[in-house]
């Protein structure tokens, strides 16, 4: 399984994309909006990527809830982070999310949601509502519960964005952040270590900002803070993805090659290159042929079938809490 997962333009796979995931580089692919149209559709284009790949590749979204979930109906409406800590939710609410949005996705061929996201407070553009608190002890007990239920059907977890994301107010979408406070003594901080010391994650995936007081480089190309403070001050054992590096806020890294390359080097173990085919072939171009062995450790060990999911009393049990807590949170953000 290579390092670099890349995109599909469509709810099929296209002649050059088949033979894009043939490439020994491409490890994963994650899927947008515009790879949905309906449930039999999914099924069809995971395992077509599959098939096209020749290998067992991973496949991964971001199906968070709130305003980043990719796949609407039949799929249930997953609320928003914040939702459970303002409207006061017992933390079993987050927790049927976490399982019930892991389940749907499981059902439909695909390894990965990136999520909990465990950046504090919602004054950033690029995380307002994703996250789940704004003081610690919240977004540890609903972020907590979530990832307990996607963990428990069988999902792996991905933190992000280590070292936390929500001290600034810029998108690193769209430009690279500087926060210049002394991250290692922050709260945002503290709840990434308070996960890895619990075990709770099996990747993470770093911030596109710059931390001067710590490093010059933005976290997803830091060896300072992939190696020195992930890997050997926290002992962190999972893998590393870097965000996607097509993003604004990568760009002080070079061109799309220099960027991967920038990130490897500083010790993430797979890269993202999204919506730029151009750049991601140049990275295919560019890249030695490397193996990840440890990735096969995110696959899902266990099919779900949908049909049955559907039939299933927790999947019911589940979706009723969840989807009142939703018009709750409607309710209350009309």
């Amino acid at each position: 399984m290579g390092p670099v997962w890349l995109d599909v333009h469509a709810e099929r796979i296209d002649n050059e994309e088949k033979e894009i995931l043939a490439h020994p580089s491409v490890g994963g692919v994650i899927l947008f909006a515009r790879n949905y149209h309906d449930s039999e559709q999914l099924q069809a284009l995971t395992a077509e990527i599959r098939a096209a790949a020749g290998r067992d590749i991973l496949i991964g979204v971001d199906q968070e809830g709130g305003r980043v979930q990719r796949f609407k109906a039949p799929f249930t409406r997953i609320p928003a982070a914040q939702s459970y800590g303002a409207l006061k939710a017992d933390a079993s609410v987050a927790e049927q999310a976490g399982w019930l949005m892991a389940a749907e996705l499981i059902a439909h061929g695909i390894d990965l949601s990136f999520a909990p996201v465990l950046d504090l407070g919602f004054a950033c553009a690029a995380i307002k509502d994703r996250a789940f608190g704004d003081n610690p002890a919240e977004a540890i007990r609903y972020a907590r519960a979530f990832t307990q239920g996607m963990r428990a059907v069988g999902m792996a977890s991905t933190g992000k964005h280590f070292p936390g994301h929500g001290g600034v107010q810029e998108d690193s979408h769209l430009v690279t952040p500087h926060d210049p406070r002394e991250m290692l003594h922050s709260s945002d901080f503290a709840i990434f270590k308070a996960f890895i010391e619990e075990g709770l994650l099996d990747a993470m995936m770093p911030a596109h900002v710059v931390y001067p007081h710590h490093d010059a480089q933005p976290a997803s190309a830091s060896a300072f803070w992939l190696t020195q403070i992930l890997r050997q001050q926290l002992g962190f054992k999972g893998l590393i993805f870097s965000d996607d590096l097509s993003m604004g806020g990568a760009h002080v890294l070079g061109d799309a090659p220099a960027r991967a390359c920038a990130a490897l080097e500083a010790g993430c173990d797979m890269v993202l290159v999204c919506n730029d085919r151009d750049s991601a072939v140049a990275v295919l171009d560019t890249l030695p042929i490397t193996d990840v062995p440890a990735a096969s450790q995110l696959r899902v060990a266990k099919t779900i079938d949908w049909t049955d999911l559907q039939l299933d009393t927790r999947w019911k049990s589940a979706r009723t809490q969840v989807t009142a807590h939703q018009a709750k949170w409607e309710t209350a953000t009309a």
